[in-house]
């Protein structure tokens, strides 16, 4: 994309919220399309290239499969060439406005969707990617792989995208991130300090979901059912009245009206504008949250507490048992 459009774009989204999360929701399911289509096109062309090297095939399977070979190679070359230049694009942007993608109409998906792709490039998946000369489909492993990275690492400073990272239970998995510290060490693909920061981001991963899981067992099967979203089934964290007086979290009204701008109740057209803050439920949940946590916290501390105490009253048993047996 040329520059001076690049420049307007950035402009436009800095001054225009709505404009934005419009553009973003885009980008996101270019990026989420393309990736998917493109890469899951490598495990079909692999197979068929490997069944074609056997001399047995009749000359009618033979020219089947290579008509479907043609056809998946034709696919992955058109979706690759895009997702490539959408990685690029999410790179440029994440970078001069990282702040504006760790918005909560955003930030989920976003992290799902770089999960979700760094499990089929890192993960366990990755070894059906391999095909006969993959730049004939404009797949660079060694290019797309550090571009990703790229984009976890310029919104890695934020502690929402942070947590939304830890928070994705379909593909957060710790071991993918730490296969990818290893190809980017070993093929050389990152520089030392990107690869510091990379590994100190890893770690506030980790941090962020163990606090998160503990924090799922403080809150579990026990949050008053008018704390949760009825949409989602989850605590609303920044709950809404819409115009049907029914409330949602504001994360899920805003999801909800990206692919269809009416209220969910009553089907009436409504914007994100015709939303007004459930303030006092909202501070009745933090509330109930942070006395919450002060019991996890203290139920830590007692457990800590108990754990020293059996510890020493066993050495002193050990103890005395020794000075009996000695002066025996």
């Amino acid at each position: 994309m040329p520059l001076r459009p690049i420049t307007a774009l950035l402009t436009s989204c800095r001054t225009d919220r709505a404009f934005f999360v419009r553009f973003v929701n885009l980008l996101l399911n270019d990026a989420t399309y393309v990736l998917d289509e493109g890469l899951t096109r490598f495990p079909k062309i692999h197979d068929l290239q490997e069944e074609l090297k056997d001399r047995t095939l009749s000359q009618e399977a033979r020219q089947k499969k290579e008509e479907e070979l043609q056809a998946n190679e034709s696919q992955a070359q058109s979706y690759m060439q895009l997702a490539n230049e959408t990685v690029a694009m999410m790179k440029l942007f994440t970078d001069a406005l990282s702040e504006s993608f760790t918005m909560p109409e955003i930030v989920q998906r976003l992290a799902a969707m770089l999960d979700y792709n760094l499990d089929i490039l890192a993960g366990p998946k990755s070894k059906n990617l391999k095909v006969e000369n993959p730049d004939k489909y404009h797949f660079s492993p060694r290019t797309l792989l550090p571009e990703i990275v790229d984009i976890y690492l310029n919104l890695g400073s934020s502690p929402a995208f942070v947590e939304a990272v830890a928070a994705d239970g379909r593909s957060y998995k710790p071991e993918n991130f730490e296969s990818t510290t290893r190809i980017l060490r070993v093929r050389n693909l990152k520089a030392h300090d990107e690869l510091a920061a990379w590994e100190q981001l890893i770690e506030r991963f980790k941090t962020a979901k163990a606090i998160l899981d503990q924090a799922e067992l403080d809150f579990a099967g026990d949050i008053p059912p008018e704390f949760e979203d009825p949409i989602m089934g989850d605590i609303m964290h920044d709950p809404v009245v819409l115009p049907s007086k029914h409330v949602v979290d504001r994360s899920t009204i805003v999801q909800h009206l990206l692919s269809d701008p009416k209220d969910p109740y009553t089907r009436q057209p409504m914007t994100i504008d015709d939303v007004r803050p459930a303030e006092e439920l909202r501070a009745q949940i933090e509330q109930w949250k942070e006395e919450r946590r002060a019991k996890g916290r203290a139920k830590a501390t007692a457990a800590v507490e108990r754990a020293v105490a059996d510890a020493e009253a066993k050495a002193a048993a050990d103890a005395a048992d020794r000075m009996d047996t000695s002066e025996g």
